[in-house]
């Protein structure tokens, strides 16, 4: 253990604090997703497209719902204690799900249980590392923190992918295994955590209630309206991508194995990183106009060439490359520009509303979606979704050419 704090501690700093380096070893393990391409191919020994994809709406709708309370949770229980209750169900959730095979009931209810996880660890896992910045009067580094953890994140997934595809060529059960001791092993973590004595994040009902308002002021009734369907259809298109099914069925279809897909994901995490990381350099080169309207172009072509074209490997390398590349970026580059037009102290909230809006259609979507792969009719449903996009593209150049000056919100 010595061995690996100094190791991390070398590149990534902890800035004397334990909980940081805790924070860097659990980020690692909770993203050991060593069957980041394969799970559903091996769900769908055992069940069909359409089933599934009625599970995983459940699943995902209640996870969404649970971001609602989650930072009321974390207040009451405290962010340790949400943290490793978070991690021990993202553990238990993959062990069960390992058990598919003895019943669809395994499925169902470890794919439920690792998705609720997700709100619980997500805002509680960075507002511990936060808090415990503040308690040290340290918070001029927690950028610095986050964007290494980020980068470990994705350094995680890369090594779990390629790991993952080389798993699966032996056991179809390997990557699952493994995807479930490297959770075991982020739970077991957090035991290390200290409960920071401050807390930066108080929730009660009256100040959500009135933030929300004021996210969707912004979102529909402020001229900021105008930018609105531009980044939820591109940054949507991306997430109702890669947290599904979505993603898989196309790398199938494109004729990507249980191996080789988890390859071409471990190849498109690396350019997300480097795209991540060069974010800054290409916003200044292009301009959020041109940059902004490429992401959109790029994402269109991608869905309509899978809409028209499916069996070609190099077909594939491209249309994963283009949507990871753009959809990374699609992130970065909508929050800035919400800067520009959204005060800086409501920012946050009007990100939040947006990312709320984002994933709820997806539970809707992964139905439909299951019942046109079960018709060989997918394709419909790509043309749509490029289509969609270049609508977005048009009203995205007209909304930044109007020079759009959204004014202060109401009292709300």
């Amino acid at each position: 253990m010595n061995y690996l704090k100094q190791t991390i501690s070398a590149k990534f700093p902890v800035y004397g604090e334990k909980n940081i380096f805790w924070f860097y070893v659990v980020s690692i393990f909770g993203n050991g997703w060593f069957q980041l391409g394969n799970w559903l191919l091996f769900v769908l020994l055992f069940m069909s497209e359409r089933e599934f994809a009625v599970y995983e709406s459940i699943a995902f709708g209640a996870g969404v719902l649970l971001e609602i309370p989650s930072g009321a949770i974390a207040d009451l229980l405290g962010k340790k204690r949400t943290v490793l209750i978070g991690l021990f169900m993202q553990a238990f959730g993959s062990w069960l799900f390992i058990f598919g095979y003895a019943g669809n009931a395994y499925f169902f209810v470890g794919n439920l249980i690792i998705i609720m996880a997700f709100a619980l660890i997500s805002g509680a896992l960075e507002a511990l590392a936060y808090d415990t910045l503040v308690e040290s009067k340290k918070t001029q580094h927690f950028d610095d923190v986050i964007g290494k953890t980020r980068s470990l994140e994705i350094l995680s997934m890369v090594v779990a992918s390629i790991v993952g595809g080389l798993l699966w060529a032996i056991s179809i059960y390997g990557p699952l295994i493994a995807t479930a001791i490297s959770f075991t092993i982020a739970f077991a973590a957090c035991f290390k955590f200290i409960e920071p004595k401050v807390d930066t994040d108080v929730f009660s009902i009256k100040n959500f209630v009135r933030q929300n308002k004021k996210g969707f002021y912004y979102l529909f009734k402020s001229d900021f309206r105008k930018y609105t369907f531009s980044f939820a259809m591109l940054t949507g298109a991306y997430v109702m991508w890669e947290v599904g099914i979505i993603r898989i069925i196309m790398g199938r279809d494109f004729g990507f194995g249980g191996d080789s897909l988890n390859y071409l994901i471990a190849f498109t995490l690396g350019v997300s990183f480097f795209t991540s990381y060069y974010f800054s350099s290409v916003r200044k080169k292009l301009g959020d106009l041109k940059g902004f309207s490429i992401l959109l172009a790029v994402s269109a072509a991608a869905w309509l060439a899978t809409s028209m074209l499916t069996g070609s490997l190099l077909l594939g390398v491209f249309v994963f490359t283009s949507l990871t590349g753009a959809g990374t970026l699609s992130e970065a580059w909508t929050s800035v520009i919400l800067n520009k037009h959204v005060l800086s102290k409501d920012r946050a909230t009007a990100i939040s509303t947006l990312s709320f809006l984002i994933q709820i259609p997806y539970v809707g979507v992964v139905i439909f979606y299951g019942g046109l792969v079960a018709s060989d009719s997918v394709s419909v449903f790509y043309a749509v979704t490029g289509f969609m996009l270049l609508i977005a593209l048009v009203s995205f150049v007209r909304a930044e050419r109007s020079n759009v000056l959204v004014k202060k919100p109401p009292n709300l």
